[in-house]
């Protein structure tokens, strides 16, 4: 009995130190997105499908994501932790810097997809992370080009 007791208390300071509260990232101006959605050139209406691997972060994260008409599909060899809180970000840098809020992640694993707000530039936001919001940790990314 003390040994369950003694891995349970383990298990749950991993857990609670593998998301430690981290510096939250700035969102992307959604507004600003809007009224220069026909101004951007290398929004989704203009390119090829782009395609990426998810790499580990903070936790185990694969799987392939492809990003075409306005859609962002995580494949069915999706693959992460399961964490308070995560979200989808497209962001323009890794610690989610200029992200767009693609939505709650809708399932740990397997294929799902995700609106893109018209006007996103992917040259800037390349990088599709796995978020947890409510520690600011970073679960896992991918670059996608």
């Amino acid at each position: 009995m003390k040994k369950v007791t003694l891995i349970s208390i383990i298990l749950g300071c991993l857990f609670i130190f593998s998301c430690a509260k981290n510096e939250e990232p700035t969102p992307l101006d959604l507004t600003t997105l809007d009224a220069n959605a026909s101004d951007t050139t290398s929004s989704s209406q203009n390119l090829d499908a782009l395609m990426g691997t998810f790499k580990g972060s903070s936790h185990p994260t694969s799987g392939g994501v492809t990003i075409e008409n306005n859609t962002l599909k995580l494949h069915d060899d999706f693959r992460s932790d399961s964490g308070p809180d995560l979200y989808i970000y497209l962001a323009q840098e890794l610690n989610g810097d200029g992200f767009v809020d693609l939505g709650l992640m809708k399932s740990t694993s397997g294929e799902q997809t995700y609106s893109i707000p018209a006007g996103v530039d992917y040259s800037k936001n390349k990088y599709v992370l796995v978020w947890c919001k409510q520690y600011s940790v970073l679960f896992g990314y991918a670059e996608v080009q």
